[in-house]
């Protein structure tokens, strides 16, 4: 593993404590069950994604200044994604952004996402070998949907055991 620790990886520590930060203040909103369901979700998914455009013979990306794995970008996969995740899902929930609603709520977020990744690509967190940024913009709202649908399954699951148990 090659580390060169400099600017790119303070930003990495930076964004990522920054977002666990608001993590903290909102993660009780969510029931543990769900913030587990969901962190393991994204860290499966993104790592996923990653790994498939990382590796050969597509090699469209890679994070940090090299292109060995650092440890920084490993934040990003364990709590930048996840935290973020969480505090999209609490966003659609607390503020009912459902029906009609839920669209313009992807668009904002798939904008906010589009904007922060050029900021990450600014800051040499990520290095684009053959992506564009303007592939991203499809794969933000995809993203979105899935995980909303995760989040109303896992919701609906819940309440369905908590009903079956006071039926009990």
């Amino acid at each position: 593993m090659n580390v060169n620790f400099d600017w790119n990886e303070w930003f990495f520590i930076i964004t990522t404590s920054v977002i666990f930060s608001l993590f903290l203040l909102v993660r009780n909103y969510f029931p543990a069950v769900i913030v587990i369901i969901i962190w393991v979700y994204n860290i499966v998914y993104v790592s996923t994604i990653d790994y498939f455009l990382l590796a050969t013979p597509f090699k469209l990306y890679y994070f940090s200044d090299n292109r060995t794995y650092e440890l920084s970008g490993a934040l990003f996969h364990l709590l930048m994604y996840p935290c973020a995740s969480l505090l999209f899902l609490f966003g659609y929930d607390k503020w009912r952004f459902y029906g009609k609603k839920t669209v313009l709520y992807i668009l904002f977020w798939t904008g906010f996402s589009i904007f922060f990744e050029w900021i990450c690509v600014k800051n040499h967190a990520l290095t684009y070998t053959g992506w564009k940024l303007y592939y991203s913009i499809p794969t933000y709202p995809l993203s979105a949907i899935l995980l909303i649908r995760l989040f109303h399954f896992t919701k609906s699951k819940l309440h369905e055991i908590s009903k079956n148990k006071i039926m009990e």
